[in-house]
């Protein structure tokens, strides 16, 4: 790529507060590109990291003015968010647009006649994407008119091609992974923590509590090794009836002092560090940050073998185990908790396996497939 573009990054909610999406505007940004992340939120927190180069616009942020405030958060509710993005988009003028999500592509193309090419991203495994976005008929009509529009799709995983296929035959799929940025720090084997760390939202989804019950048979003859639970817990129903399920087992079984909810932190590499096994129980990632970050430190992890995306950062019996239930979670957690020499073993294997998720490796990924779709232009 010769020249200069200038892309633009659309995340509707978060832009500025989502480690992936700050992280990516900022290595596109370091390899000589125009970035411009734009979103759509009357939130401005900024609480990761990201390139002072970087362009941020966030077209309905909070100012020093109470009317201005004020009509923003009116206008969330009266007005469409496609009207607004459109105004931006003619006078940004990029060369092209990159959507984190559906709602990005609505917001870029809904009533609108630019021909700038979109590269649609997907960051949930698409049959789940289709699902929920397409259960409601108006919106499966929409949405799917919007997707021809689309250059093309990337998704996470090599699996993932086909589920998007099966519904847009005619797409273009490309398979680029996410990143996962490589510290200069790694574990430091000779210091045991006897600490096993989770690292997700404290829901469901995620299967803390399958991490909670492979543990208890353990617990008895490991009084010193504990769980932390690194995550936010949602102000929903759901996710607070949830954390506090798994409290109540955690408190049935004594384990209050071994098993742990120190909630967000701010410098999980830290936590990391200080840990000696990463697991991730969830029945299907996107990716699997909570994994591959730990992965990317020199830590041993655990997941299940038939989880998507998990099931192919992590290799069976090289960089952690791939187990079929709690039974056998609880069998290899004990193998691993034994035996330091397997955890350098393995961690040391996870560390070098994750090098082809560097940012490097990714970005030219994403840079070779941004100048093909200008080639198509």
């Amino acid at each position: 790529m010769i020249k200069q573009l200038k892309i633009l990054l659309t995340r509707d909610r978060s832009a500025f507060s989502t480690k992936w999406v700050c992280n990516f505007a900022t290595n596109l940004s370091n390899a000589g590109h125009k970035v411009i992340l734009l979103c759509d939120t009357t939130e401005n927190k900024v609480d990761v990291p990201i390139s002072s180069d970087v362009i941020k616009i966030n077209l309905s942020g909070k100012t020093n003015n109470f009317l201005t405030n004020l009509w923003h958060s009116i206008r969330q509710y009266i007005t469409l968010p496609t009207w607004r993005f459109g105004k931006a988009l003619r006078q940004i003028q990029p060369d092209v647009i990159i959507c984190y999500f559906l709602q990005d592509l609505f917001n870029v193309s809904f009533w609108q006649n630019h021909n700038i090419p979109i590269i649609l991203m997907m960051h949930n495994p698409p049959n789940e994407v289709f699902e929920k976005q397409f259960k409601h008929w108006w919106k499966r009509i929409i949405y799917r008119r919007l997707i021809q529009r689309v250059a093309v799709i990337q998704v996470l995983m090599p699996e993932f091609v086909d589920m998007v296929k099966k519904e847009f035959p005619d797409k273009e799929v490309v398979v680029i992974a996410n990143q996962v940025p490589m510290p200069e720090q790694e574990k430091d084997y000779s210091v045991n923590t006897k600490t096993i760390i989770h690292v997700a939202q404290i829901a469901k989804a995620k299967r803390q509590q399958d991490l909670i019950e492979a543990f208890i048979p353990l617990a008895k003859d490991f009084p010193d090794w504990k769980i932390k639970f690194f995550g936010k817990v949602k102000n929903s129903p759901k996710h607070l009836k949830y954390m506090q399920n798994l409290q109540k087992i955690v408190s049935n079984n004594n384990l209050e002092n071994q098993i742990l909810f120190p909630g967000f932190s701010h410098n999980i590499t830290e936590e990391y560090l200080n840990a000696e096994i990463v697991a991730l129980p969830s029945y299907t990632e996107g990716f699997g940050y909570g994994l591959a970050d730990g992965l990317a430190l020199g830590l041993p992890g655990i997941g299940y073998d038939f989880a998507l995306a998990i099931n192919r950062i992590l290799v069976n019996e090289k960089s952690g185990y791939l187990v079929k239930d709690i039974d056998e979670m609880t069998e290899k957690l004990k193998l691993l908790m034994t035996d330091g020499k397997l955890r350098k073993q393995m961690g040391q294997f996870a560390r070098k396996d994750m090098e082809k998720y560097s940012p490097q490796i990714i970005i030219s990924q994403w840079l070779q497939l941004i100048e093909k779709v200008l080639e198509g232009k």
